[in-house]
């Protein structure tokens, strides 16, 4: 059990990783709310595999469970979807007593999560991430938002859950490319605080029966940085290694193009390369960097130059300065620094140096 707590002890949630928790989620869920009236929200794909258990086991335990499935895919997250949960709760009179759980990836977790935090001024609500990326980083900490078309995570909110759940079994229905989407949230973890994370990410192999012990790892490196900064203003910006131009990819090709983790790696290449110049890292920790995404299986190389709305996008992070571009670098493996860019030249030629030769 990880314990996730903020100095003030206003927030405090365990995250459990552990087999077989969806079979069990109604002995889970009685740990951090009563028996009664449920929200579940979940996505197309995962009610087919995995909703029928979880319901199952919610009845058992006394819950009254309403479900909605969304589609799949990170074109979910829009103000559209959380204003289609929030009216089709207020239909079903649903008040501020009545929990929220959240069963799938990162998308479904942020959809809900941002819903639960708007609809009734905040209901109270649980986590079930079924991805490797949603719990190893997306489903813990508490941020929650949808996507516009400026710009990723535009709209959302800080809205904690009351607990965090994560049954590594259900990986094994991953896609390949999903699954090593998510060990690019590891390797971040272990770029910016923990190297020992890399070099067990070097012996897994694909194996997935392995990663257990990588996932609680990261679990609780998050729940570190979440418990000094819950609102994300200062140590916990750390985390967006990588995120500022993989973000800027993202937005860019409509979401389509990129998986989080396929973006957010070649933004770790991006900000390797940029520490080298900046930062004073080791040409031979970018190296490291690198062939350890491509060994995963990640990308590391553009196809060709970021469109224009690459730019566009990086313009409107929601982390950028007045004057500057902040973004989170690492002067040796296992640290991280928050750097303002006042000229974007040197982005710009890292950039060019990722894009490969016909």
């Amino acid at each position: 059990m990880i314990s996730v707590s903020v100095p003030s002890g206003r927030i405090r949630y365990s995250i459990q990783v552990a087999p077989g928790l969806l079979g069990r989620a109604g002995e889970a869920m009685l740990r951090v709310c009563d028996p009664g009236k449920l929200l579940v929200v979940t996505d197309r794909t995962v009610a087919r595999l995995y909703g029928a258990r979880l319901l199952s086991s919610l009845r058992r335990a006394g819950f009254t469970p309403r479900a909605i499935a969304l589609p799949p895919g990170e074109h979910t997250k829009t103000i559209a979807n959380v204003r289609r949960l929030c009216e089709r709760w207020a239909r079903w009179r649903v008040d501020r007593s009545v929990p929220v759980l959240a069963l799938g990836g990162g998308v479904v977790s942020d959809t809900a999560g941002f819903a639960a935090a708007a609809y009734a001024r905040g209901l109270d609500w649980v986590v079930f991430p079924t991805t490797l990326l949603a719990q190893a980083d997306a489903g813990i900490g508490g941020k929650v938002g949808v996507n516009l078309p400026e710009g990723k995570n535009l709209l959302g909110a800080f809205h904690h859950p009351r607990g965090v759940f994560c049954d590594p079994e259900a990986l094994r229905t991953l896609s390949p490319r999903a699954f090593r989407s998510g060990l690019a949230e590891i390797v971040k973890i272990g770029v910016i605080r923990r190297p020992a994370i890399l070099a067990s990410l070097r012996r897994l192999g694909g194996d997935r029966a392995r990663v257990t012990g990588l996932i609680r790892a990261a679990a609780r490196e998050k729940a570190w940085y979440v418990s000094r900064d819950p609102a994300d203003r200062g140590i916990r910006q750390h985390l967006n290694f990588g995120h500022t131009v993989g973000h800027a990819l993202e937005a860019s090709y409509g979401y389509r193009r990129f998986t989080h983790g396929e973006a957010v790696s070649i933004g770790m290449v991006a900000a390797s390369r940029l520490s080298v110049r900046v930062a004073g890292l080791d040409p031979r920790s970018a190296v490291e960097i690198e062939d350890l995404l491509r060994l995963l299986g990640l990308p590391v190389r553009l196809s060709r130059s970021p469109r224009a709305a690459f730019w566009r996008a990086l313009g409107k992070d929601k982390k950028r300065g007045r004057t500057s571009l902040r973004m989170v670098l690492s002067p040796a493996i296992g640290a991280a620094k928050t750097y303002e860019l006042h000229s974007l030249t040197p982005l710009r030629e890292v950039i060019s140096s990722l894009v490969q030769k016909p």
